[in-house]
């Protein structure tokens, strides 16, 4: 069989192939012709057979052709199909997008508006870099101190509870001025209640004597819901002042109403907390957050250590130092009175729905998945097994007479009844920081529902988002979180040009490469549920509520129970912005709509 070759063609030899002669003029452009043929031919074949992914046939065409012609071919053509393939999935996204946008025209303006907002809060995060550290908060600073230290401004206690040190904090060790920020921050929060510690001669008198107005007020285990007890009770206007030389001309006077005084929760066997208990304090913006429990409480707790340098501030920080140093009913009566009547002190709170609130507690305290959290909930109220969640309701429904005013006697008593005695977790959150009575003495009211967005609008009013808000960072992955146990957690390991979440933002999950800017992101939980799931506080309630709430006098039954949660609930739950405790005040009560006028 006779092969074309070449080489024959210019070969003065004699060779084996009939050579075939044509005229001068038409043999090169024959030749030329064929060969071209021969190569089209071939880059077809390695076309298909690359389209096809028969890499088995490949050696019979390298046969004919060199190897690195054959690979370059291939390069070629795979990387013009990658191209087309991207090219084709940007237009079907695109027709996605449009298709999506068709189908959502009836979208409502209000959550057009805030997706809006929410892409814009997204494009304005910070991004890390390591090269200006000094632009970003202290708690952010790279780890050089390793060491865990009672803080130098506490007094030495031989009471130490768990997590009641601080840690890679070199202030909190040494500098005798830390937490606070000024010397007159200082002078002023540092001026705490006087208590004998255990065993002293003292403690005992001094606990019968406090206990006695703590319990008359508990006795009447609800509050009035007055909501604007400081104008009914002075026939005041709405301008707040200070009047050290006369109680009677206190316009929020918590003392003289009938509530729990503060300074009640420092007392064990108190028979309830008091209702200033979680009053927490920004002395730098002069905020004072209330911060109710299953209500984000841990969170705020986070960010107020964050806010004062702590380094270890991803910790679990309800039994640190310097959150007890910033603790309202911490602090003597004469300092309560002087930041409850200052004007330049600015109060907010944050209310979650209370159906939702509630089944939160009993799965995390009744039904939790950990053992050990069951078996405490069941020792403490004398009980051998997990009570069903309507079981729960019914007990919290059947009223008590009296608060139980020891352990002794608390058991099953101690779950009856939704009054002053009942667990915090689960005490209806109107009950917290004199919102019943004193909700004018509030400027910012906000729905757990839009903690985003609210949260970031509070902390830009009292000045805290742009020094530090937008600056906050934590880890959501457990595994992730350095440190020896969950009070000595590392600061978050940051890389230049990585994004910071921000202050209870929506974390942003990057769907391709972390380090492109332009990647899709898809948002993830709000950090209110990705640090409770970090410290196990986590429950799902919401998306449990149908299952739980299986009948419509169980529903009913807890609306019932949290009548005065429900009835501020309801007008804060649909609104976008934060709401003021003036203007809630006049639409809960006309009393209070009509004082509110003159």
């Amino acid at each position: 069989m006779a092969v074309w070759n070449r080489n024959y063609l210019s070969s003065s030899s004699a060779s084996p192939v009939k050579q075939v002669r044509y005229p001068a003029k038409t043999r090169k452009s024959k030749q030329f012709t064929f060969l071209s043929a021969l190569k089209l031919l071939l880059s077809c074949c390695i076309v298909f057979l690359a389209a096809a992914n028969v890499s088995m046939h490949y050696p019979v065409i390298t046969m004919q052709l060199k190897h690195h012609d054959i690979q370059n071919l291939v390069k070629k053509e795979e990387f013009l199909g990658d191209k087309k393939l991207r090219a084709r999935g940007r237009v079907n996204a695109q027709k996605r997008n449009n298709n999506g946008n068709d189908e959502n025209n009836n979208y409502s303006s209000n959550n057009l508006e805030r997706d809006t907002s929410r892409n814009k809060v997204q494009s304005e995060r910070e991004v890390f870099n390591s090269s200006i550290i000094e632009r970003f908060p202290s708690a952010l600073h790279p780890l050089t101190y390793p060491k865990c230290c009672q803080m130098a401004s506490s007094p030495k206690s031989s009471i130490q509870p768990p997590c009641d040190t601080v840690c890679y904090t070199e202030e909190a060790c040494n500098d005798e001025l830390y937490p606070y920020f000024t010397k007159k921050d200082k002078l002023l929060l540092s001026q705490k209640r006087y208590r004998p510690e255990r065993g002293d001669p003292e403690f005992l008198p001094y606990v019968k004597r406090a206990l006695q107005p703590c319990h008359e007020m508990n006795s009447l285990r609800k509050p009035q819901y007055q909501w604007c007890q400081q104008w009914i009770a002075g026939k005041m206007n709405l301008t707040y002042g200070v009047f050290p030389d006369a109680r009677k001309h206190f316009l929020v006077d918590p003392y003289a109403a009938k509530l729990p005084p503060p300074g009640c929760s420092l007392l064990q066997s108190g028979g309830g907390s008091g209702s200033y208990q979680h009053v927490i304090l920004f002395p730098k913006a002069k905020l004072a957050f209330c911060g109710i429990p299953k209500v984000g409480i841990t969170q705020w707790l986070q960010f107020l250590r964050f806010t004062v340098g702590a380094k270890d501030y991803q910790s679990f920080p309800h039994s640190k130092p310097d959150v007890d140093a910033m603790r309202f009913d911490t602090l003597q009566e004469h300092v309560q009175m002087k930041i409850l009547n200052d004007p330049e002190w600015k109060f907010a709170a944050f209310i979650r729905n209370p159906v939702e609130r509630l089944l939160s507690a009993y799965l995390d305290k009744v039904a939790s998945e950990k053992q050990a959290v069951r078996q405490h909930f069941q020792k403490n109220y004398g009980l051998n097994h997990t009570i069903s969640f309507r079981e729960f309701v019914n007990y919290l429904g059947d009223e008590r007479q009296s608060c139980p005013l020891s352990k002794k006697n608390y058991k099953i008593d101690g779950l009856r009844g939704v009054d002053w005695c009942a667990n915090p977790h689960w005490r209806p959150q109107t009950f917290f920081c004199g919102l019943s009575e004193f909700l004018p003495r509030f400027s910012f009211i906000g729905a757990l529902d839009h903690i985003e967005h609210q949260s970031r609008a509070l902390l830009q009013s009292v000045g805290l988002w742009e020094s530090h808000g937008k600056y906050y960072h934590w880890v959501d992955d457990k595994k992730e979180m350095k440190g020896s146990g969950f009070c000595e957690v590392q600061p978050p390991k940051l890389r230049d040009g990585q994004e910071l979440i921000g202050f209870q933002q929506r974390i942003r999950r990057d769907d391709s490469d972390s380090n492109t800017n332009n990647a899709t992101m898809n948002y993830g939980k709000i950090t209110t549920e990705v640090s409770d799931t970090i410290y196990g506080h986590s429950t799902n309630s919401r998306s449990k509520i149908d299952s739980y709430y299986n009948s419509p006098d169980l529903l009913e039954k807890v609306k019932l129970l949290y009548e005065g949660d429900y009835k501020l609930w309801n007008l804060i739950k649909d609104k976008d912005s934060l709401s003021s405790g003036v203007e809630l005040a006049s639409k809960l009560s006309s009393v209070c709509n009509s004082l509110a006028k003159n």
